[in-house]
């Protein structure tokens, strides 16, 4: 695996670990919020970018493992590993290759 290869992997768990916790937090203290805060999973180093979904929204992403949470716009960091599956205003759903599973 190229060292690209290995950054993208290494994002992946470390967002999608963060993003997990999130959700059991807010399950834990009954959260009543619509929307939750969570992490933009894409490949830039730098990205801080925060995403609200429903609960409903992000257990149907987490349904599928190689299904990944982005910012719109930072799809285009995804590439080669990784293609759009859906597209909504507020987020983009990529598909990463199973290398990249978490």
């Amino acid at each position: 695996m190229d060292r690209r290869a290995e950054r993208i992997q290494a994002n992946n768990e470390r967002f999608r670990e963060a993003n997990e916790t999130i959700r059991r937090q807010a399950d834990a203290i009954g959260a009543e919020m619509e929307r939750l805060p969570f992490l933009c999973e894409c490949a830039l180093e730098d990205c801080v970018e925060v995403l609200r979904l429903t609960r409903e929204e992000y257990g149907a992403i987490r349904d599928h493992s190689t299904y990944f949470l982005t910012a719109v716009g930072h799809e285009v960091a995804e590439r080669p590993v990784a293609e759009v599956v859906a597209r909504h205003d507020e987020y983009v759903i990529v598909e990463k290759d199973a290398h990249a599973e978490s």
